[in-house]
């Protein structure tokens, strides 16, 4: 089980990044130069705000599990990760 568990981590780590920190590019699409970054998507200082606040992190964190098992990734990945409710 704990062998799965890496295999998708390793796997969604660039997701998990992008939905946890609400990056623009990073995840998304790793283009810096597209002029449509991500919709959901904060300004560096937004980011950071976040990290120095931390409540604005852990919501994120928290949707992150619900959004990964709705549809972001496999309903496999998503059990296999420990994020199923």
């Amino acid at each position: 089980m704990a062998i799965n568990k890496w295999r998708f981590a390793l796997r969604y780590w660039k997701l998990a990044i992008h939905l946890i920190f609400k990056t623009r590019h990073f995840g998304v699409n790793n283009r810096w130069w597209v002029s449509q970054p991500s919709s959901i998507g904060w300004y560096p200082w937004q980011i950071l705000w976040g990290i120095v606040t931390i409540m604005p992190i852990v919501r994120n964190y928290q949707s992150l599990k619900v959004r990964s098992c709705i549809g972001w990734m496999p309903h496999d990945a998503c059990k296999a990760l420990g994020l199923e409710p």
